[in-house]
């Protein structure tokens, strides 16, 4: 199971390469991306840190979404959702955004980003919404890493 570290320690830092997820909650797929990149960043020793962040935040990771990743082996643990930043955007070397397009206006120009648009609502089936994030996960996870 991977578990997500407090909410001090996701902070984004200069010194590392991170990748911000942001959707709009900050709770369902920001929250699915930053777990299976996690567990296919470790799998493949990349030196890339992630954090989960959300422009209009709920309170907490709904039920069933939950209960879905516990499921997958990929429960988040202990998780606070927390608000995007500017120093999130100043720090991060790529922002995937989840249909959140003031997200991509505000890191326009500041650094790289990302469109996720579109995808399957998790409300509506979880298994299918989280095999499409693993999926853009997978290969963006491959795209990062070291060429063998």
């Amino acid at each position: 199971m991977i578990e997500l570290p407090p909410p001090h320690v996701q902070q984004a830092q200069a010194d590392s390469q991170t990748v911000v997820f942001v959707c709009e909650h900050g709770t369902v797929k920001s929250v699915l991306a930053l777990a299976w990149f996690r567990k296919y960043a470790a799998e493949r020793g990349l030196k890339v840190r992630a954090v989960s962040r959300g422009t209009a935040l709920d309170s907490a990771i709904p039920a069933p979404v939950m209960a879905g990743m516990r499921g997958d082996g990929i429960a988040p643990g202990v998780f606070t959702p927390t608000l995007l930043s500017d120093v999130d955007i100043a720090t991060a070397a790529l922002i995937v955004s989840f249909d959140n397009p003031g997200a991509l206006s505000r890191a326009a120009g500041r650094t790289k980003t990302m469109q996720w648009d579109k995808l399957p609502a998790v409300s509506a089936d979880y298994r299918v919404a989280s095999d499409t994030i693993r999926a853009r996960v997978r290969r963006l996870v491959d795209s990062l890493a070291p060429k063998r």
